[in-house]
């Protein structure tokens, strides 16, 4: 079986005029071209002719063969079995195409073939007929080259694609708006396989225009490949999951606060938040002895995530242009491998809402997602808690700790749900921290302060991952609530807020290892 790591569909169209240096013929540019990006890391190649009659098709197809036979990569011919046939070629079609299991027939069994695939559905009768090799998954995003009538599905469609591949020896390339702007997204959201199973990862990326278009093609493919190889694996942690015990995660928390508080590190947190929070969750960054900014610029975004140590993304004034703006600071996290913390406020009060949170889930990876039970619930599609606004309306969940790990197994990141009770899974793993104050649910913004200190602590970038930085950044929040709320001038809402400034500033390492109430559930 090839390696699929780099899968390069040709795009003859899509070619940038010959640079100076090229002295060969014309009509041979393609060749070079091709074999450029062969020498930076392409894998496996198709050649996919859509408006030529048969006779260039074969001659295309015999030509970028020989080119392929030099550097030993496979070469599949896409839909046109009659030319994979004559050249004794591989072959990919899609769903409208010849059935795979009669290509199989006229290819015979040595031949390798591809699927394309864009639904649980499509996946079940590929594995039921047992034919294909290797499946193509997509479009994940919109495309140029190719006029295509299946949904766009994201890479959270993609990732339900591959749920139903399972332990399946299927291969699996991902197609559809591949380049290097939307990759890390991608590489995020369908990482490395746990080492007990669990979930299928990607086996390639199957690219068209990244290289196609591409003056210097080798630079392209080299990147691409750098990218796939490099790709990350499940959520980190300090311990294994058999080994990690609430005194543990306490203590790992605690040192998360003593690097803050001694200034060994100093978190730059890029908000993009609501503006009736903003200042509070500044002044509490600071506070705990981060740095804040507070930019909606979707122009300075990029530049922005090159210097953040982590991006918090607040769902709760939402308007297009911040949105807009979140979707590319996202992404450009995402490229420079920061963390980002989601805050997905009133997800469930409105179809707008919801809407809004699942095109940022699809365009950008998050760590982590810090949110109310009903907010949660939305996430989850679940109806049992209700929002109203930015609040939930009942008690909770019957089983809480199911709905987050789920959730957070579901979305390949970590969940942090806030409430009386807090509880956070990677996934895998759960907790839960019982400290806090009725104060906290007084005052407007408690939430969206909490967010903020799991994204000054996620900043850290320490170690121990965003599992224990969320842990670290509610449990911390919570010890110093409790102490705001001893005070003797607290006495309403707008004194315990003060207050709760002040506790943050004042917070030691000692206090939170004491006051501590942790559980593994």
């Amino acid at each position: 079986m090839p390696n699929f790591s780099l899968y390069y569909v040709t795009g003859r169209s899509l070619l940038p005029p010959p640079p100076s240096s090229y002295t060969g013929p014309k009509e041979d540019y393609y060749l070079a071209h091709l074999e450029q990006a062969l020498k930076g890391g392409v894998t496996v190649v198709q050649v996919r002719e859509k408006d030529v009659d048969g006779a260039e098709f074969l001659e295309v197809a015999r030509r970028t063969k020989e080119v392929c036979d030099k550097y030993d990569v496979p070469l599949f011919i896409n839909d046109r079995v009659d030319v994979a046939l004559a050249l004794k070629c591989h072959c990919h079609v899609g769903q409208t195409d010849l059935p795979a299991r009669l290509v199989r027939q006229l290819l015979g069994p040595d031949a390798l073939i591809g699927v394309s695939v864009n639904t649980p559905e499509e996946m079940q009768v590929v594995m039921d007929e047992g034919v294909a090799d290797y499946v193509g998954v997509g479009p994940c995003f919109g495309t140029q080259t190719k006029k295509n009538l299946n949904p766009i599905l994201g890479p959270r469609g993609v990732r339900a694609v591959l749920e139903t591949l399972g332990e399946s020896e299927i291969k699996a390339v991902i197609i559809g708006g591949i380049t290097p702007s939307t990759i890390p997204n991608v590489l995020a959201q369908t990482p490395a396989p746990l080492p007990s199973g669990g979930y299928r990862a990607l086996d390639g990326l199957a690219v068209v225009s990244a290289i196609a278009a591409s003056t210097e093609p080798e630079t392209a493919a080299r990147e691409l490949r750098e990218m796939f190889d490099r790709k990350p694996a499940y959520p980190s942690r300090l311990l294994d999951p058999g080994e990690l015990s609430a005194d543990h995660v306490v203590e790992q928390a605690v040192e998360l606060l003593r690097i803050l508080k001694d200034g060994e590190k100093t978190p730059l947190v890029h908000h993009i938040t609501n503006f009736v929070v903003m200042n509070d969750t500044a002044n509490l960054t600071l506070a705990f002895g981060a740095s804040p900014i507070m930019s909606a610029s979707p122009d300075e975004a990029p530049h922005l995530s090159q210097l953040i140590s982590c991006l918090l993304l607040n769902l709760g004034t939402i308007t297009e242009a911040q949105l807009n703006a979140q979707k590319i600071a996202g992404a450009a996290a995402n490229k420079n491998r920061k963390p980002v913390v989601f805050d997905p406020v009133g997800v469930g009060a409105t179809e707008y809402r919801k809407k809004s949170a699942s095109d940022l889930l699809n365009t950008c990876h998050v760590s982590i997602i810090k949110g109310n039970a009903g907010e949660i619930g939305a996430l989850s599609g679940l109806s049992e808690v209700k929002a109203r606004g930015v609040d939930s309306v009942g008690k909770g969940f019957k089983d809480p700790a199911t709905v987050v790990k789920t959730l957070a197994a579901r979305e390949k990141l970590v969940v942090a749900m806030s409430g009386e009770t807090d509880y956070i899974s990677d996934g895998q793993v759960s907790f839960t921290i019982k400290n806090g104050t009725f104060w906290q649910e007084k005052i407007t913004g408690s939430g969206c302060m909490a967010s903020a200190a799991v994204a000054l602590f996620a900043g850290l970038q320490h170690e121990s991952g965003p599992f224990i930085a969320a842990i670290a950044g509610l449990l911390a929040i919570n010890v110093a609530a409790e102490i705001a709320a001893a005070r003797p001038e607290v006495n309403g809402p707008n004194t315990f807020r003060a207050a709760l400034i002040d506790a943050c500033y004042n917070l030691r390492p000692e206090d939170v290892r004491s006051r501590a109430k942790v559980q593994r559930v």
